[in-house]
């Protein structure tokens, strides 16, 4: 049995419905209008064919001129769906999402409708709108229809009798290494240049995106450099391209002498969170200077650190809450290099301030390298030299 006699069938052998549908056939309603209030009663069927069955059902040859919900909206649908893909021209997408600023007055039509005929069937107009302009969307573009993370976002705003583009961010996962020193990772004021600014060149070009964002798995000190592979997601607000060639972009950026990127691909925002929630052990290279030459016996009681107790260093107080911080340290070793000058391989867990093990911060961080030895020291430079993940 076909779906609309199996729908008509299902009207006549319900006397409510036979009653519902008589009275709403007193209405002027266009054949989707008509049919959208029956939507719950059947399935295989759009709202349009069940409207021209129930009209048939009815004894009405033509369906209502000017309907007294959408005003002949459905008839406009067609050049609504061609403004919005004119628009969508020249922006490279994969998915995209129908949606519906519906106007106040046909919400109250609709709404009066149902009260005068106590019908309790139907679909509202704003889903069966994203539906059917949807579907015209997709016939012109031939692009699929994502309604969890879209490329573009098309909105039909009927408050203002206009079709409005919505570019969704694009995000690319990579790793990075920061091979200079006194280069912070995102903007800053203070800064000319960062390792955002370095790689967001070659995407924004490649891209023709209006801003950019960069999420890192942590950050490494300004004066420090990251010798290991930090992953990061990179966003891209509202890019005029998606596809574009990710080793061209990693030669691009891997011309210079100060970051190296690899492994670049199509992320996500879910990733993002995920890369900004990763805590991996870290482990520093560290060149000490000490005010006198520590003696060796001393020096052997830095293995006995286990659990560093860290309040907020005072270079970070201006940006950060000032909290007491427990780190396990999961190894020290040191190598002489001059009488003063020691350099030291320290792996500790995600958090742990490794210039301030070494100076105590004038006793906010205890135990400290410089308060067992009874000896001030300084970092003379700092470098990540692995990232643990899992």
């Amino acid at each position: 049995m076909k779906a609309k006699d199996k729908f008509i069938r299902e009207i006549e052998k319900k006397p409510k419905l036979k009653v519902l549908a008589k009275k709403l056939g007193k209405y002027m309603l266009c054949d989707n209008c008509l049919g959208r209030q029956f939507a719950l009663v059947s399935t295989g069927m759009t709202n349009r064919e069940r409207g021209q069955a129930l009209r048939r059902f009815l004894g009405k040859s033509r369906e209502a001129e000017k309907c007294i919900v959408c005003s002949g909206l459905f008839k406009k649908l067609g050049r609504f769906a061609a403004k919005a893909a004119k628009k969508m021209k020249g922006i490279d997408f994969n998915t995209f999402l129908a949606g519906t600023i519906i106007s106040e007055e046909l919400q109250k039509r609709e709404e009066r409708l149902w009260q005068r005929t106590g019908i309790k069937y139907c679909e509202p107009a704003k889903s069966e709108i994203n539906r059917e302009f949807g579907k015209l969307l997709w016939k012109k573009t031939g692009k699929d229809v994502d309604d969890k993370a879209p490329d573009i976002v098309v909105m039909l705003n009927l408050m203002e009798n206009k079709t409005e583009l919505k570019i969704n961010p694009v995000f690319f996962y990579g790793k990075y290494k920061k091979l200079a020193r006194g280069l912070p990772q995102t903007k800053w004021e203070k800064y000319p240049e960062t390792v955002e600014d370095i790689i967001a060149g070659p995407f924004m070009k490649a891209t023709k995106g209006t801003g950019h964002s960069f999420h890192g798995a942590g950050r490494e000190d300004i004066d420090a450099r990251c010798l290991d592979w930090r992953p990061f997601v990179f966003e891209i607000k509202e890019p005029k391209k998606r596809n574009i060639d990710l080793k061209k972009i990693t030669a691009e950026i891997n011309k210079g002498k100060k970051v190296r990127v690899s492994r670049l691909r199509h992320s996500s925002r879910e990733e993002v969170r995920r890369v900004k929630s990763i805590r991996p052990e870290k482990t520093y290279m560290l060149l000490v200077e000490f005010e006198k030459p520590p003696e060796r016996k001393s020096m052997e009681k830095l293995k006995s650190i286990a659990v560093v107790e860290q309040k907020t260093p005072q270079r970070v107080l201006h940006r950060r809450a000032d909290l007491l911080r427990r780190r396990r340290l999961k190894g020290i070793k040191w190598r002489k290099k001059t009488s003063r000058r020691y350099e030291f391989i320290i792996r500790g867990e995600a958090g742990l301030y490794a210039k301030e093990l070494v100076t105590g911060d004038n006793g906010r961080t205890s135990p400290s390298i410089s308060g067992i030895l009874g000896i001030r020291a300084k970092v003379i430079n700092l470098d990540v030299v692995k990232i643990h993940l899992k």
